[in-house]
């Protein structure tokens, strides 16, 4: 096959001079993983693109959730593992509403990071999130700035959350501790700087 212009690396003008799939890069157990972690029907979806064209990211980003459901049914762990677009789901839920198979692609998304946390595959911003919520018990934290439209709304300052109830943040540490995110957090942003 002759090299495609402008690739240094022949093995990258390979794969882009055509977009046939390629049985060696499948996985054959990866869509298994995700259907079992996922407990959803991947196998079933037929690329209507109900998903992409309901979900609020795609329109902002380049975001397609229709790709990943289609790597799982694929087998392609690596292509969909390593993409740094499988982050950018909110877990809305919307693709999920409105999937005509029933099919939950939000469900496929967090059991692809799932896998992909397994290999250490996570953007640092997520890391840093898991080590903020096993300090304060939140993602976000509550400031001034949120506090005061609170009270404008006619709500208390601090939401019915751990932002209140700081007695909660041990069960919320003991979760993170029994699955290890914590401890894995902290190794992989160790091992960056």
């Amino acid at each position: 096959m002759a090299k495609a212009k402008g690739y240094s690396d022949e093995n990258l003008s390979v794969r882009l001079a055509d977009r046939y799939y390629r049985t060696e890069d499948a996985s054959p157990d990866f869509l298994k993983n995700v259907e079992k972690i996922g407990m959803t029907i991947a196998h079933m979806c037929y690329q209507c693109g109900t998903c992409t064209g309901s979900c609020p990211s795609a329109p902002r980003s380049s975001y397609r959730i229709r790709k990943f459901v289609r790597r799982a049914v694929l087998g392609l762990e690596n292509d969909a593992l390593t993409d740094p677009d499988l982050w950018l789901c909110t877990t809305c839920y919307s693709c999920t509403d409105r999937c005509p198979r029933d099919i939950a692609p939000t469900d496929i998304i967090m059991a692809m990071r799932n896998l992909a946390f397994k290999r250490e595959i996570v953007p640092r911003n997520f890391l840093n999130t898991v080590q903020f919520i096993y300090k304060t018990g939140h993602g976000v934290p509550n400031n001034d700035v949120n506090r005061a439209a609170r009270v404008r709304l006619g709500l208390e300052a601090e939401p019915e959350t751990t932002a209140k109830y700081a007695e909660f943040i041990p069960g919320i540490q003991k979760i993170l501790d029994h699955y290890g995110l914590k401890d894995k957090a902290d190794e992989i942003l160790a091992e960056g700087q």
